[in-house]
């Protein structure tokens, strides 16, 4: 089958740029090794979204988490922080709105980067003249050897944790470990949770500092600015201390976009991928990305409310115009171009 462009990946920063597409009459298609949503249906159930989702579309302030200029999670789920099986919702909600073609269980085995672009499936062999990359990461953890993946925390044992990893992921485990009565420590050489950032890309969001309080006034955490130099299966070490474990490691330290196919589409340098001010691969032209890992430079695009504003950017090189639905979504700020407004810190 022949579409002019395919998407891998049915998450929101996909069904999004897919659901611009339509908007503008483009012919596309999105595949998925999973479900619509399949990251955030992959969540533990306690995990919720750190950006808060609110209605505010008839003052033309689109919710912090939708999508598209129209919708609000907020709304359709009645609930300010999702849940990952609730936004999963939201997200196969849009793609019956816009009637996308959606492709659920097709995973892209092998892409060949001549042009047309040949994506072969177990199905079938699907060519297309663009790509755009928005697999998600939730598949491609890092990998630290003697460390587990929290999927679900009623599963972890009573008992004190180590956490490696004090960013978003690893507060949230220790707030929800510390809810139930469990000891944890926390390690990160960055010490995030002593750092104050106006943008949320750069340290923890105000609804993590929230639960940093919470946490703290347990009195069930310790917090270690120091990296693991040795972790073994009963024990992990750091420049200055050794504590004994009875379960591994509890692994925060984020994703690895190497070991999905993007790794062959794009030049990833210290975790994120070289791309054009279109969005484009340096590596294989033709190939977009959108999603958390678009980057430039001082700007990091890895919350929904601001990889959204790239959609029309990748649609505009594609279509080489300026389609009418593309200004309607500028109209609504879902169209950054001009990147020198980013990186300024609030004044107070």
């Amino acid at each position: 089958m022949h579409k002019k462009i395919i998407i891998v990946g049915a998450g929101p920063a996909g069904v999004g740029m897919a659901c611009l597409l339509k908007r503008c009459k483009v012919d596309a298609i999105i595949l998925d090794q999973g479900r619509i949503g399949e990251s955030f249906l992959s969540w533990p159930k306690e995990m919720r979204f750190i950006s808060p989702s609110f209605t505010g579309n008839f003052f033309g302030a689109v919710d912090l988490n939708a999508i598209t200029p129209d919708s609000s999670p907020a709304f359709g789920l009645q609930t300010e922080h999702p849940t990952g099986a609730e936004y999963a919702q939201y997200l196969r909600d849009i793609v019956e709105h816009y009637e996308l073609d959606v492709r659920e269980h097709t995973k892209v085995m092998k892409i060949e980067t001549q042009k047309p672009f040949r994506l072969h499936t177990k199905k079938e062999l699907f060519t297309c003249d663009y790509l755009i990359w928005a697999g998600g990461e939730f598949q491609f953890p890092t990998h630290i050897p003697h460390t587990t993946r929290i999927r679900d925390y009623s599963a972890l044992p009573r008992t004190k944790h180590i956490i490696i990893g004090g960013a978003e992921s690893g507060i949230d485990a220790a707030y929800h470990l510390t809810r139930r009565g469990d000891e944890v420590v926390v390690l990160d050489k960055s010490a995030p949770w002593n750092e104050r950032y106006s943008d949320s890309s750069y340290g923890l969001s105000p609804y993590s500092l929230d639960r940093l309080r919470a946490i703290q006034e347990t009195g069930l955490a310790t917090f270690i600015d120091e990296h693991a130099t040795e972790i073994t299966q009963d024990h992990v070490q750091t420049e200055n201390h050794t504590f004994s474990a009875t379960f591994p490691a509890l692994n925060a330290t984020g994703f690895d976009m190497k070991k999905s196919l993007a790794g062959e589409l794009f030049t990833i340098t210290d975790g994120y991928p070289e791309i054009t001010e279109h969005d484009e691969s340096t590596k294989v032209p033709g190939v977009f990305l959108v999603g958390p890992r678009v980057r430039h430079e001082g700007a990091i695009f890895c919350f929904i409310y601001k990889f959204r504003q790239r959609f029309g950017v990748v649609a505009k090189r594609i279509l080489a115009s300026h389609h009418p639905s593309i200004a309607e979504y500028a109209d609504k700020g879902f169209l950054l171009e001009d990147l020198s407004c980013c990186g300024n810190e609030c004044e107070c």
